[in-house]
């Protein structure tokens, strides 16, 4: 049986791990972190993701059900709280998800045996050899396996030393991403959404608010604005409230109410290839890292997930695979990238008349013109994994 090396356990890793194991690979997953705790708030599952994730493994979506909430009409605002669009998302053989990060990451470790999960393993270094590569950990540990993919996040420590290029582009903005509790679903009226699946984006002068529902009782929601508007002198948390003070409800009492905000900013890098260098392969945002406009930053990983494991099933000769591994991959996430930078561009514009503009293009555009982007992002159908 091939043994097969994941470093990292977020989405992406364990998502690989998964998939390797379905087509007969013995994997183990190296984590850095003390436990297996994902960072983060809530996350969009698209139907791209949604359906490489039932390729892979079905009990996962099931296990799902109960914890998020459908997708299904994007309700598209200014910041006084005036409806510019009621979108409703093409219709699809399956509807995206909204969901916390962390009930993905466990319902994703549920489809694993617990002795394949090593955590407190950080990545040291690596030895390529002719059949194997051989693995170091700060801990003192080793491990050898036939093959190795780096699962390790936009700042690869993997990446990094099979001497691939590393720097990244910043974008001219930064996200919060926050959790808020409501007391009854009956409180939901109150956030602007008026059926189940709906979820929101309100958009002002560089800036902008989204609003998403997970389980019962839970509000995800992230703001974006131009680094340039960042007040200077304040916290985090302060600057955010003053950039999204005056408008429209909920949005200040969703950020007053936070337990608190995650700040990060916003960057990205030009897919360049190789992802490939030996028997070591790089996945998710090691390759690819995106803006987050489209939310398929994890998605794009779960599938590079189940086409590397279809590469892997198809062809026999390892070295064979992984090439077709990349170059199935790389058109793919060249396109979304671009197609992500864009949408950021047009949701920050920051010039009075621009944001005029904005407001009347998106009122008067067809819904199918409206829409291009988003069905382009989510047009992705897994290749089958049932045994040959």
């Amino acid at each position: 049986m091939k043994r097969a090396a994941i470093i990292g356990g977020g989405i992406g890793g364990l998502t690989t791990a998964i998939a390797l194991r379905k087509i007969g690979f013995d994997v183990d997953v190296y984590e850095r972190a003390p436990e297996l705790k994902e960072v983060g708030s809530g996350m969009s599952l698209w139907p791209n993701a949604v359906r490489s994730l039932n390729q892979i493994d079905p009990n996962i979506l099931l296990r799902l059900q109960t914890r998020g909430r459908s997708l299904r009409r994007l309700l598209m605002k200014d910041a006084s709280g005036e409806r510019i669009k009621t979108l409703p998302l093409p219709a699809a053989d399956c509807s995206g998800i909204a969901i916390h990060r962390a009930e993905l990451q466990s319902s994703l470790a549920q489809s694993l045996p617990a002795r394949s999960i090593h955590l407190d393993h950080s990545f040291a270094s690596l030895e390529q050899r002719p059949g194997s590569v051989l693995l170091h950990f700060e801990n003192g540990a080793s491990a050898e396996a036939d093959l190795v993919v780096a699962c390790d996040g936009i700042h690869s420590a993997v990446r990094k030393s099979l001497g691939l290029k590393t720097k990244l582009s910043n974008r001219a903005y930064s996200v919060w991403r926050g959790m808020t509790h409501i007391t009854s679903e009956d409180d939901a009226r109150h956030l602007g959404l008026e059926h189940d699946g709906d979820f929101s984006e309100s958009y002002g002068h560089g800036r902008r608010f989204g609003i998403l529902r997970l389980g019962p009782g839970r509000i995800h929601w992230y703001a974006a604005a131009n680094n340039s508007l960042r007040p200077a002198g304040l916290s985090e948390d302060a600057a955010l409230r003053k950039l999204f003070a005056g408008w429209h409800a909920p949005v200040p009492g969703l950020i007053e109410n936070s337990a608190s905000a995650i700040c990060t900013k916003v960057q990205d890098r030009l897919p360049t290839l190789p992802w490939v260098v030996g028997r070591v392969a790089i996945l998710g945002d090691a390759a690819h890292p995106i803006s987050p406009n489209f939310g398929q930053g994890a998605c794009l990983a779960i599938e590079d997930a189940v086409v590397l494991a279809a590469c892997l099933q198809a062809h026999a000769n390892l070295p064979r695979a992984l090439r077709r591994y990349e170059h199935s991959r790389y058109p793919r996430c060249l396109e979304v990238l671009f197609m992500s930078r864009e949408a950021g561009r047009f949701a920050q514009f920051q010039n009075r008349a621009l944001v005029h503009f904005r407001k009347y293009f998106i009122k008067l555009a067809p819904l199918a013109f409206t829409t291009y982007w988003f069905r382009r992002s989510c047009d992705f159908h897994p290749p089958s994994l049932a045994p040959c």
